[in-house]
């Protein structure tokens, strides 16, 4: 039933939209240009690993979107508000679980094969505040480094201390939530929202259409102070956060409520800054990630990382980007040594829709089974389309 379900959604937005802001007796083609905003994207990791973890080999992974985006304003409906939908499909071989071991992640696309719903939501913008309710993923506002959105390794994107020890609504799973941005004035801005402390998983939920925040699932809470600085036409934004998860419990064979979840939380800092700039083309931009929670309540309880990219490193006048950074996930107790990540990459943007990504992580104690690994080299070639 989920199928139909997501076509006719799908469907009824799309004539929703068709007809938005025509005149009686006019055509209900769709403007691009006007209300509706349609954007379709695929990745693609061709990788390699050459030593060490579980074994050596290759594979593919790839997710393709969907993504349709609606504005009231444009539409003559109202001002300050826009609809979201975010449809998503991801296939191939985990490279983690088949041949790496390690804890972080090496593929930021590695979900599964997958057809789903990844984000529908509303925002509604006033002058200073906004607020967003419906299917969210927390990383598109909060816990964001723009500079380490370039690397391929997971962690950094949400730090693992969070994404590692508590059910956090980002990719691939993301949940229901409320959230809210207060642009107090142009350089500083605080964020915060409640989401579902436990989304239902894909294997009862495969589609992501089922929805279902009570009680027992608890509630995760994260808050987040943002300032952006300019010095002498050097831009940065620093970013600190808390967050707190309640727990969540679930029934067991005899019917009585156990705790699947415990009560979670701890603090973050992320950094951009530009340290060198020729013109907006050719710059060197650094970052720094931190992340804590107790050792008490955590086995990884502290994880580092940061790095440096190099804007414009080829005088062609489309963008590339040669980057360098380290991740390291630290653990308190327990049978793990430290995890740490070296990943350089290579990105060349050919034109709006193409972009090729050589990529290359030396792991260092693998840290996601309990047998010893032997520290690992893994070789992607990412290719990027969009339309």
């Amino acid at each position: 039933m989920t199928k139909p379900i997501l076509i006719f959604l799908a469907g009824t937005f799309m004539t929703l939209v068709a007809g938005a802001g025509t005149n009686a007796g006019s055509t209900s083609t769709i403007d691009i240009n006007g209300p509706l905003e349609l954007e379709a994207s695929y990745i693609g990791d061709i990788y390699g690993n050459f030593a060490g973890g579980l074994k050596t080999g290759a594979g593919f992974l790839g997710m393709a979107n969907l993504k349709i985006g609606f504005d009231t304003e444009k539409a003559n409906w109202w001002k300050g508000g826009s609809f979201f939908i975010n449809g998503a499909s991801t296939h191939g071989k985990s490279p983690t679980e088949n041949y790496i071991g390690d804890f972080q992640v090496v593929s930021n696309i590695d979900a599964g094969n997958l057809i789903y719903l990844h984000e529908l939501w509303f925002k509604q913008s006033f002058d200073r505040f906004e607020f967003t309710v419906g299917l969210q993923d927390m990383n598109a506002t909060f816990v964001a480094s723009e500079n380490g959105s370039y690397y391929l390794n997971s962690s950094f994107g949400v730090p693992p201390v969070i994404s590692g020890n508590i059910p956090v609504p980002i990719f691939p799973l993301t949940g229901l939530g409320v959230s809210a941005i207060w642009n107090i004035n142009d350089k500083l801005s605080w964020l915060a929202a409640m989401f579902d402390g436990s989304p239902t998983d894909f294997e009862n939920n495969p589609y992501n259409l089922y929805w279902d925040w009570d009680a027992d699932d608890g509630s995760f809470f994260i808050s987040e102070i943002d300032y952006n600085r300019t010095i002498n036409d050097y831009n940065g934004t620093y970013k600190g956060g808390v967050y707190y998860h309640t727990g969540g419990y679930e029934d067991d064979e005899l019917g009585l409520k156990s705790q699947t979840i415990d009560q979670d939380f701890g603090f973050y800092f992320i950094g951009d800054q530009t340290i060198w700039k020729m013109n907006d083309n050719k710059k060197i931009d650094l970052f720094a990630q931190l992340a804590w929670s107790p050792g008490s309540i955590n086995s990884h309880n502290f994880y580092v990382g940061g790095g440096f990219n190099f804007h414009g490193l080829l005088e062609r006048e489309h963008e590339n980007i040669l980057g360098i950074a380290v991740a390291h996930a630290g653990f308190h107790r327990g049978f793990h040594k430290h995890e740490t990540v070296i990943e350089t990459f290579f990105k060349y943007q050919f034109n709006h829709y193409f972009s090729l990504q050589p990529d290359f992580q030396f792991i260092i104690n693998p840290a996601g089974v309990e047998e010893k690994l032997n520290n690992v080299l893994i070789g992607f070639v990412r290719v990027g389309i969009q339309f």
